[in-house]
């Protein structure tokens, strides 16, 4: 049976119980969170929670969609109209690895490596609709500019989106991962960045 869609409240009482889950998830990880944890800092009750995700397997998979999904729009719905390759790019790229090193993405990628083996259905499905999304779209971009004879003629190959999005996160969200301390400021990352779009503009 299809699903109706939620209400404006019903939508607001799925995302309360999607950001309780979420500190709860983080803080005593999948096998230390209970129900009744996110049930008291959200409000609400038993049966709504299974309502609306099912069982704590279903609000899990629910909390790594709700972020993956938060981060893919935010870089999607930046607007690079108007903008020369070098100003896109460079946006687009920032956005994306400052997305990447953000504490709270840091600690949900933590989560999902870990319990990826569990859910491997879910791996895929966010692999798919972040990752793989993202480079696909990059991938039309860059067509776009090569269209527009703002990208060296032998580009883009079927490889340089991909190429691209590699050199531009570098290390950093390894580093960020394990080594927190090491990972550059900010400016040197931008600077990283600048570098990347440089070196593919001027790759004649």
């Amino acid at each position: 049976m299809q699903q109706q869609p939620l209400s404006q409240r019903g939508q607001k009482r799925r995302e309360a119980i999607l950001e309780a889950a979420t500190d709860a998830f983080l803080q005593h990880g999948y096998e230390g969170t209970t129900l009744d944890m996110i049930i008291t800092q959200a409000g609400g009750s038993r049966r709504s929670l299974y309502d609306y995700f099912g069982d704590k397997q279903g609000l899990f998979g629910a909390v790594i969609r709700y972020h993956a999904d938060k981060l893919v729009e935010e870089i999607r719905s930046i607007d690079v109209t108007g903008m020369s390759a070098r100003e896109g790019l460079t946006m687009l790229a920032n956005n994306f690895v400052f997305a990447l090193l953000e504490p709270l993405n840091l600690e949900l990628y933590r989560l999902l490596i870990t319990q990826a083996p569990t859910f491997p259905d879910l791996g895929r499905t966010v692999y798919q609709a972040g990752p793989e999304l993202l480079l696909s779209e990059l991938e039309q971009y860059l067509k776009h500019l090569q269209r527009e004879g703002q990208l060296p003629a032998k580009l883009p190959t079927p490889h340089t989106a991909r190429q691209f999005l590699g050199m531009v996160k570098a290390e950093f969200q390894l580093c960020a991962l394990l080594a927190p301390e090491q990972l550059p400021p900010k400016s040197a990352i931008s600077a990283h960045v600048q570098d990347c779009v440089t070196f593919l503009l001027d790759n004649r």
